[in-house]
């Protein structure tokens, strides 16, 4: 009986076994692997917008290294990314529309960087007065939008850290800032008078798209370059041009600004600045434009100051007084 069923089961076993072997062995089908893959065309119009915006934002930053530039559609309010130590001046939100034109039309790219220039030279002012003034941002929003036009909201407040000395120099400070612009717009000048005798009564000051403007008439009144533009014929109210083609810089100005300078930080936004200074009389050149090259050496020479002077100057925040002075010098 037990031989019986030995037999049955070796029987079995050598009839299924292959029979398994066999169905195990057969090759099973495996997905068919897609080697290409397909985009809509609005993926890829997408895709191509945001190649040429790349491309824009690097080329501007390279043109304007101390702004910052991101891309959005308009002012969108306080929050924390622009209020209290994230307030930067310097921080620019672009309309896509204004990337799209300066990135067609060679004729547009530099209208819209000259407007660019315009909106640097009126927020560096307004950085230097709001320091003179013994002032900080403590909010602050740019928006430039698709005509290159500057759409601006920021508050300052007095420094807590000022005492009634430095609260008597500053106003002195920016007294003589006023009387500078008064010799070339008068108009500018009472303007920031008022703005002045606000900041005194209040402490603060709440600034918007006509404070910008005035800042940039008033950093038009401060420049020897722009007031030569003026005096050889520019249109009141049109857009400054060089008239005779040339262009320099004003190292005496610099000489002033590095001489105030007292910390690592405020020597290194004086070389920052005569950089910037020799990058615009680069591209200058390359435009066929007469560069003043007395202007550029004196400069140059100012670089290598600055940079020795580097590993002397003191690694320390400012202190109120030396940042008014700074300011002060920035803009006399």
């Amino acid at each position: 009986m037990i031989r019986g069923i030995d037999n049955y089961l070796a029987t079995y076993q050598f009839t299924e076994q292959p029979r398994k072997r066999a169905v195990s062995e057969q090759p099973t089908e495996k997905p068919a692997v897609q080697d290409k893959i397909e985009f809509s065309d609005d993926a890829l119009e997408r895709g191509e917008q945001s190649r040429v915006q790349s491309a824009v934002l690097a080329s501007l930053q390279e043109k304007f290294p101390k702004m910052t530039f991101s891309v959005g559609t308009g002012l969108i309010g306080k929050n924390a990314r622009n209020t209290g130590d994230n307030a930067n001046r310097w921080a620019f939100t672009l309309d896509p529309k204004l990337l799209e034109k300066i990135s067609g039309d060679p004729e547009a790219e530099s209208e819209y960087i000259q407007k660019l220039r315009d909106i640097e030279r009126a927020t560096a002012f307004a950085e230097s007065f709001s320091n003179a003034l013994g002032m900080k941002t403590v909010y602050c929003e740019n928006y430039i939008d698709e005509d290159g036009q500057l759409h601006h909201s920021s508050v300052l407040v007095r420094k807590d850290e000022l005492n009634e000395e430095l609260r008597a120099q500053a106003r002195e400070n920016a007294e003589k800032i006023i009387e500078r612009v008064r010799e070339k717009n008068a108009g500018a000048a009472d303007k920031l008078e008022e703005l002045l005798n606000k900041a005194d009564e209040t402490g603060e000051l709440v600034l918007g798209d006509d404070e910008m403007k005035l800042f940039g008439e008033a950093a038009k009144a401060l420049d020897p370059a722009q007031n030569e533009e003026t005096a050889d014929g520019e249109e009141e109210g049109g857009e400054s041009e060089s008239v005779s083609g040339s262009m320099g810089i004003n190292a005496a100005k610099l000489a002033r600004m590095l001489a105030a300078a007292k910390t690592r930080s405020q020597v290194q936004a004086v070389m920052d600045m005569i950089q910037s200074d020799l990058r615009e009389c680069d591209a200058g050149k390359e435009q066929g434009l007469d560069v003043d090259e007395a202007s550029v050496q004196a400069a140059e020479s100012l670089l290598e100051e600055a940079k020795s002077r580097m590993s002397s100057a003191e690694d320390r925040e400012p202190t109120p007084q030396e940042e008014m002075m700074s300011a002060l010098a920035s803009l006399m």
